[in-house]
């Protein structure tokens, strides 16, 4: 007895010795949770290797869920060294999910994937530029699905300067069967210049004194040392020539101008251009490119050329040259002296409804004069058209479902689809019941996205549309205001000139309160709880009043 006890127990210490032998034939408990890389698959099981190296082999079966990037999953589509989270029970396991970006190399068969970023949108078209310098075009269809944060958003969400990957069913195919958009981690966090201090360069950090930051249209002071860490492969810039980051401590004390992001949420340089000669900031819309000259011409007849150096920023991300366009405003810093100066910033003003022509969002305004079942009809509209209203002396037919998000301004309350056009939203004024009643029709705000109805607000009386204006920025506070309300205050803010055609930046913020605003993030309608400091943001307001925001 005393024999076959000290057996077991040395069977016992082996399995826990030598991983992926005896180990495998260990009983999986109820509801437990598994981490590791797939050893081996088949059509009735997996075999995974745990971080610490233990082995098991568990049952596939038929309510088993499969899901990879998110997205659900085929059991032929986990390979062999994919990382996998595995759920499972006495009878199997029941959840299995893994990342293809995690292993680009274990993939579907016949499946391609192609990450770069997006140098250029045209409707269907996209031109991607990867890492090795090559640029590809590729094709969305109407089946193109895209993912940024976990969650499906519209093609429209695409922006150029956006990091992608791209998966494709078929190998030869350039049609993109689904996109994977990088998160905000791309985003400018803040344009920054100061004297360069080399004493950080070896511990992967820039060092810069008497640090100023570009906001609401101009340098300001922001701290006396800013200490910065830099991404690895950190392009720096001097005349337009790439420079090793070894050699940068040549230029100690030179201005640097630095382009920044958050990279889960600590600040990291991306871009960096050191000053040659003599700096000259100017504001204007461009006029002319000339691409074989690598020169751009501003409105005041001002020729600056521009390099592969230069930091390009448009709707707050990095972008290439060939972002720019005729007829952007852009704010410009110079370096050079007389006629021979070249530009070592161009900070886009540029802001619109839509990030690119993939999108066909528009915001309407009109007064309702018929609402039936799944449709509305506004007459007299108005439609924002390139960041000014347009009146249009005729109707304009609209529809609605019920995931259409219809709010009533005056007993300020979301309605039903039915409620929208069983009530008296919209009645034949010249009839006598009406008349006897003294019932009106009302006004409407609606927000679509071609014909359909995505969001649309409801009021008794129309607002001046000619008090409104357009306004771009950044949130950098939000306050519920005790005497106000819930308020947003931007920074690095434009408003839209009707009479100059072109964005005025603003020295001051700007402050908006967002009691009776319709806000959209993401084609969705969001509250003001869930605007984050840091969103760049598009809006209609009356003064301090805002009436619209997407947040971009």
């Amino acid at each position: 007895m005393k024999k076959v006890g000290i057996s077991i127990l040395a069977i016992a210490m082996l399995a826990m010795i030598i991983p992926g032998t005896l180990s495998q034939a260990v009983e999986p408990s109820p509801g437990r949770l598994l981490e590791g890389y797939i050893k081996d698959i088949g059509d009735s099981f997996v075999e995974v290797e745990e971080y610490s190296g233990y082995v098991r082999r568990l049952a596939l079966n038929v309510s088993t869920v499969y899901v990879i990037d998110d997205t659900p999953a085929d059991p032929r589509d986990f390979k062999p060294g994919m990382e996998i989270y595995v759920r499972y029970n006495n009878t199997g396991v029941t959840y299995m999910e893994s990342w293809s970006t995690e292993n680009p190399g274990y993939i579907a068969p016949g499946l391609k994937i192609r990450s770069g970023v997006i140098k250029k949108i045209d409707r269907d078209q996209l031109i991607i530029r990867f890492a090795t310098g090559k640029e590809e075009a590729y094709y969305t269809s109407p089946s193109t699905i895209a993912i940024k944060n976990g969650v499906n958003v519209p093609l429209s969400n695409l922006y150029e300067g956006d990091m992608v990957q791209l998966y494709f069913d078929e190998i030869d195919s350039a049609i993109i069967s689904r996109i994977k958009i990088q998160g905000d981690s791309i985003k400018i966090k803040g344009l920054y210049k100061g004297q360069l201090d080399v004493s950080g360069i070896a511990n992967n950090d820039l060092i810069l004194k008497d640090v100023k930051i570009f906001q609401n249209g101009s340098w300001r002071d922001y701290k006396n040392t800013l200490q910065i860490n830099h991404s690895p492969d950190l392009k720096v810039f001097y005349q337009g020539q790439p420079l090793s980051k070894n050699n940068m401590k040549l230029f100690r004390g030179k201005t640097v101008y630095l382009a920044v992001t958050d990279f889960f949420g600590r600040d990291r340089a991306e871009r960096a251009v050191i000053k040659n000669q003599y700096e000259t900031s100017i504001s204007g819309k461009i006029e002319e490119v000339n691409w074989y000259a690598e020169a751009f011409e501003l409105a005041n007849k001002r020729n600056i050329s521009f390099n592969d150096g230069t930091i390009f920023v448009k709707n707050n991300r990095l972008v290439d040259k060939y972002s720019i366009s005729p007829g952007s405003d852009a704010f410009v810093v110079v370096d050079g002296r007389g006629s021979r100066i070249a530009a070592d910033v161009v900070y886009i003003y540029d802001q619109g409804l839509n990030n690119s022509n993939i999108g066909q969002f528009y915001l309407y305004a009109g007064q309702l004069d018929m609402v039936v079942q799944s449709q509305v009809t506004l007459t007299d509209f108005f439609v924002l058209n390139r960041n000014e209203w347009e009146s249009f002396d005729d109707e304009k037919e609209l529809y609605y479902d019920d995931d259409t998000y219809i709010f009533d301004l005056e007993e300020m309350k979301q309605i039903s689809s039915e409620q929208f056009y069983t009530d008296y939203y919209a009645v034949d004024e010249e009839s006598r019941s009406s008349r006897r009643r003294g019932l009106k029709s009302w006004y409407a705000y609606a927000y679509t996205d071609g014909d359909r109805i995505v969001a649309i607000v409801l009021k008794k009386n129309m607002d001046s549309l000619l008090r409104q204006r357009v306004t771009a920025g950044t949130v950098d506070i939000l306050e519920d205001d005790l005497f106000v309300g819930k308020t947003v205050l931007l920074r690095n803010a434009r408003d839209w000139s009707n009479r100059n055609n072109m964005w005025m930046p603003r020295t001051l913020q700007v402050r908006m309160r967002m009691e009776n605003a319709l806000i959209i993030k993401g084609d969705k309608v969001i509250s003001w709880e869930d605007l984050r400091a840091g969103d760049n943001i598009y809006s209609v307001r009356d003064d301090f009043e805002c009436k619209f925001i997407i947040v971009k």
